[in-house]
C-alpha cells in the first residue's frame, strides 16, 4: 500500500487526504494478513506526513487445542508519522533529516526520495499485535483429550479427567 504525497507535502501543514484500501495483502514470515481493507488519513505535519486509519483483515493460524486450521479476523488502529528522507518540506517546515538522525529514536518510518509512502510495515506490526497469543477455532473448542488423543469436538472421550490433589490422595482409600 504505496502513496505517493509529493502533492500532500508541498501543501500547507494541516491538509488531509483520505485513502481506502480492500482486499490487499501483508506478507509476513508466520503467514500473510489477507483481505485487508480499511480507511487512512494523511494528514501535513511540520515534521511530515501522519497516517491515521483502521483495517480489517484475517489471517490463518493452528487452534491451539485442537491444532485444527483457524481463520481469524483481526482489526488494527494505526497512527504513526513518516518522515521524508530528503527533509525538505518548504515553508513551515521543522524537519531537517540531520535532526531525526541524531534524536535518541530513530524513527521507523520514512518517506522515499520519489515521496512515496509505504505503510505496509505500519500495517503488518499493527496486525501482529492484534494477533492473538492463543488463537481458537472457535471459542467454545473442547480440544484434544491430552490421555486418549480424541478430537473432543466432534466425540466426547471415556477417559477419566478429575485432577486429584497429590496431598489429598490418601484420602481416597479410607472407608468411611
Amino acid at each position: 500500500m504505496i502513496y505517493n504525497v509529493a502533492a500532500l507535502l508541498s501543501g500547507e501543514l494541516g491538509a488531509t487526504r483520505a485513502y481506502s484500501i480492500e482486499d490487499e495483502t501483508v506478507i509476513h514470515e508466520d503467514g500473510d494478513f489477507h483481505g485487508i481493507s480499511g480507511i487512512f488519513k494523511l494528514t501535513r505535519t511540520d515534521r511530515g506526513i501522519l497516517l491515521r486509519g483502521e483495517a480489517t483483515g484475517a489471517t490463518v493460524k493452528e487452534c491451539s487445542r485442537c491444532l485444527e486450521t483457524a481463520a481469524i479476523v483481526l482489526t488494527t488502529v494505526i497512527e504513526d508519522e513518516y518522515f521524508p528522507v530528503n527533509g525538505d518540506l518548504g515553508p513551515g517546515s521543522s524537519l531537517l533529516r540531520q535532526e531525526v538522525v541524531e534524536e535518541e529514536e530513530i524513527p521507523e518510518f520514512w518517506i522515499d526520495e520519489a515521496n512515496d509512502l509505504d505503510s505496509s510495515e505500519a500495517m503488518r506490526q499493527g496486525f501482529i499485535s492484534e494477533t492473538p497469543m492463543v488463537p481458537l477455532c472457535r471459542q467454545d473448542c473442547a480440544g484434544i483429550c491430552p490421555e486418549c488423543g480424541t478430537y473432543r469436538n466432534t466425540k466426547p472421550c471415556e477417559c477419566d479427567t478429575r485432577v486429584i490433589d497429590p496431598r489429598l490422595a490418601g484420602l481416597l482409600n479410607l472407608n468411611i
